[in-house]
């Protein structure tokens, strides 16, 4: 008589898979979440390019410039974004960028200020964007660039 096969895998087998998956899934997805926080700090960045465009074309309608972000079109002042851009109120639960609007007389500064889980850009922190087309941020850096 021949030795009956055995199908399927042994216990070791399965604890050794798991483990690489466990391992691997630990390398990736701290690489995940700083992509995330990229992609998201572009979109505030572009969110300040956009506000900074009708701050000026309010400027040329109307030889001042807007004092509140509601002057602009914007639903509240401040307005958020979300994670895909989209300009939601200043309150809104699923915010990551808070964008704000400070007017001098003859100037202004816009500044997007990571929210809730945005809020861990240490490397980065707030960016702002003033009327003479100055690009700031208020993180550490760390040779990475925000704008």
């Amino acid at each position: 008589m021949g030795e009956a096969r055995q199908h399927g895998f042994s216990l070791v087998e399965l604890l050794v898979v798991t483990s690489l998956l466990v391992i691997l899934l630990g390398l990736m997805l701290p690489a995940y979440q700083r992509q995330l926080i990229d992609t998201r700090r572009t979109l505030g960045g572009a969110a300040l390019l956009e506000a900074m465009m009708r701050q000026e074309q309010y400027f040329l309608d109307h030889r001042r410039y807007a004092e509140v972000l509601t002057e602009l079109d914007y639903p509240s002042h401040p307005y958020a974004i979300d994670g895909q851009g989209t300009v939601l109120h200043g309150h809104d639960k699923n915010r990551v960028y808070l964008i704000n609007l400070a007017t001098r007389a003859t100037a202004y500064t816009l500044s997007a200020t990571p929210q809730f889980a945005q809020a861990a850009d240490g490397d980065c922190g707030v960016l702002s964007l003033d009327s003479s087309g100055v690009k700031r941020s208020s993180g550490e850096g760390r040779g990475r660039p925000c704008w």
